[in-house]
């Protein structure tokens, strides 16, 4: 069997950048999401829309790692930053994830180290750690809190769930994440108009603005943050697998 890199990615547009540009010889329809089977830049990939959120991220690695041989994992999307230095666009190797779960916190805190083995690249901070969380962190004194609390440069869903399968799976693991949101911007909360496979509702959305028209201003804005994320993390893995060949 073909060795593959799996790219995931929880809602459509963090892996659309890389879909439009790949040779898709076949689609799986995944539980939580899809996942595009072909090639770009000339590597075998599987690329996966897992869906938001851990559990679902988890359920997509899992069916895709018992359909292909997967040689590395490489978990990108958008992340919130916490740290004020970061601005839109900013890239995020981070060299540790920490998982926090609000539901469960006598479990206490979870971290993963992950590979440090990259490109040399300018376009990405890397030896930052990031947190994973289970709810969209939305407004900067929560941002604030947890950088002070856990020391996280930036604040992610999905990461900490595919790290710990990759690792038990012992296949190579990193993260690329780009900023969407600055550590001192109010994020609307869009999360529940993303469906479970990683589409966006455009009927939810529409009656999101006739109910709530002031947060209007802030949804253009975070499309127009989330365009330049995804162009940058779309370059940036065109580069690594260049370093590659």
């Amino acid at each position: 069997m073909e060795k593959r890199i799996a790219i995931i990615g929880a809602i459509k547009d963090e892996i659309a950048g890389i879909k439009n540009q790949m040779q898709i010889t076949d689609t799986l329809r995944l539980p939580t999401g899809n996942a595009f089977v072909g090639e770009w830049q000339g590597v075998p990939i599987v690329l996966v829309r897992s869906g938001m959120g851990r559990d679902r991220a988890r359920r997509a690695l899992v069916e895709v790692a018992e359909r292909y041989d997967l040689k590395e994992i490489i978990s990108i999307g958008y992340a919130g930053a916490l740290d004020p230095s970061l601005e839109v666009g900013d890239l995020i190797v981070a060299d540790k994830v920490i998982k926090m779960d609000s539901s469960h916190p006598d479990e206490g805190v979870k971290s993963y180290s992950l590979n440090k083995e990259i490109f040399n690249s300018t376009a990405a901070l890397r030896g930052r750690i990031l947190l994973t969380v289970d709810h969209v962190a939305a407004t900067p004194q929560e941002k604030k809190n947890l950088r002070e609390k856990y020391s996280a440069v930036a604040v992610d869903m999905e990461t900490s769930a595919l790290a710990e399968e990759a690792q038990a799976r012992n296949i190579p693991f990193i993260s690329v994440r780009a900023i969407t949101d600055t550590a001192v911007q109010e994020l609307i909360d869009c999360s529940y108009l993303v469906e479970e496979d990683g589409e966006v509702s455009k009927l939810k959305a529409g009656w999101h603005v006739l109910t709530h028209p002031g947060d209007l201003k802030g949804m253009i804005d975070l499309g127009q943050h989330a365009k330049i994320a995804t162009a940058n993390l779309t370059e940036f893995l065109r580069q690594y697998f260049e370093s590659r060949e």
